[in-house]
């Protein structure tokens, strides 16, 4: 029998921390209760309405490998427990689940408790690619954030906030929340970190909106102000900002230098998913390079699918599908691209509005060549002029272009 049964949390306390500790490590009732007792005495452990006994006690803290010490009244909120057990085990499907209940359980503690546990969950969402789930929290850490009244949380809540409005499509949303962060770094003096944060964030959103001379001034401006004291992840996204944006107006000798140093500092084992998604980055730019760069494209996939397998989220096995197909379509691979593109479906969860179009784009490409010209081609029109008309002529541009490549490739083989 344990030592120190009389310090376990009353009921209900007992059956919320319990049921937290259960789901957080992925366990059924079944499976807890493992035959010592029945699922449906568990159940009532859970909903407060039966007190644990000795033996109960006993096979629990086997079951969950924890120590009585772990229901003691001493152990905190059921919020800072589920926090606790969530920084400490990883971001699983189950933790995000923890932290679900524990939040329901606790809707009036601690605003800046409350703001780190959801903070914690919205990452869990974005690894589990649950975008709209991490959208909805993200609009709720932000409104907490004001409640605090505390400038760091404000400001980091809105960045966050403005990348994933930015990912939407979003951009006029996305532009108000990242400026408020920015003006909220600076009226504060808040850390030079949080600063590069907002300024890569608006850089992003200016490029992918068409406003690329006011993204490269900012991006050059930021490249010439980094320091040693900034963490690698933030000079090597800086970089990458830098880069995709010369790539977006064209300028693809310049493009190339800034990503190939972003692609020389990070060690794979320094962050793996930034690893792999820098690599999925820099395929993208080589495959829109003048001349394209298959070769370069497809090393870098090679090693971005290494890290996918290990590190990477649906939404990130989507996108690099996606890039995969592209490749296959530039290297004459028609029929393949083709299979990968129906794997993706019509809609895939999660990829960003940008990846969406691009996508769209690459299937009427391949129905060009595969013959059926006059749907494909009014399609991508169409495309193009939506974007001309969102003054983003840089994607416009792409448009046309991939139009004009298609319709050259279907002549080539003898398809128009």
């Amino acid at each position: 029998m344990p030592s120190g049964i009389d310090q376990i949390l009353q009921q209900p306390s007992f059956g919320h921390h319990l049921r937290a500790l259960r789901v957080a490590q992925g366990l059924s009732q079944v499976q807890l209760a493992g035959g010592e007792f029945s699922p449906a005495y568990l159940s009532r452990l859970e909903s407060g309405t039966r007190p644990p006994t000795d033996r109960v006690m006993s096979h629990l803290c086997k079951k969950l490998k924890v120590p009585l010490s772990a229901f003691h009244t001493t152990a905190g909120s059921a919020l800072t427990r589920a926090l606790a057990t969530v920084t400490s085990v990883g971001e699983s499907l189950a933790m995000a689940a923890a932290l679900e209940e524990a939040l329901l359980q606790e809707p009036d503690a601690d605003a800046v408790l409350r703001w780190q546990a959801q903070w914690v969950l919205a990452r869990c969402y974005q690894q589990q690619g649950r975008v709209s789930e991490e959208l909805d929290l993200l609009q709720e850490i932000t409104a907490l954030g004001d409640r605090t009244g505390l400038p760091d949380l404000r400001c980091r809540s809105r960045v966050r906030l403005a990348r994933l409005l930015r990912a939407a499509g979003d951009f006029a949303q996305a532009r108000t929340r990242v400026e408020e962060s920015l003006a909220l770094a600076e009226e504060h003096d808040l850390p030079y970190r949080d600063v590069v944060e907002a300024l890569l964030t608006l850089i992003s959103i200016d490029a992918e909106s068409g406003q690329t001379a006011q993204a490269r001034a900012n991006a050059d401006r930021l490249i010439g102000t980094l320091s040693e004291e900034l963490p690698l992840r933030l000079k090597v996204e800086a970089l990458w900002t830098t880069a995709s944006v010369c790539a977006r107006q064209g300028d693809h000798e310049a493009a190339i230098e800034p990503m190939t140093r972003a692609l020389k500092i990070l060690p794979s084992n320094e962050d793996p998913v930034l690893w792999m998604r820098l690599r999925m980055a820099a395929a993208s730019m080589y495959l829109r390079t003048v001349p394209r760069d298959t070769d370069e494209a497809r090393t870098l996939l090679d090693e971005a699918a290494t890290g996918a397998r290990i590190v990477g989220t649906p939404v990130h096995h989507r996108e690099l599908l996606l890039l995969q197909c592209q490749l296959a379509f530039y290297e004459g691979r028609y029929q393949e691209a083709r299979e990968l593109c129906d794997r993706l479906g019509d809609r895939p969860d999660g990829i960003s509005v940008r990846d969406q179009l691009r996508l769209d784009v690459l299937r009427n490409q391949i129905a060009i060549i595969e013959g059926d010209h006059a749907a494909a081609v009014v399609e991508l029109e169409r495309i193009a002029k939506e974007a001309q008309q969102s003054a983003n002529t840089e994607l416009s541009a792409e448009v046309w272009r991939a139009l004009a490549e298609a319709l050259r490739l279907a002549e080539k083989a003898g398809r128009h």
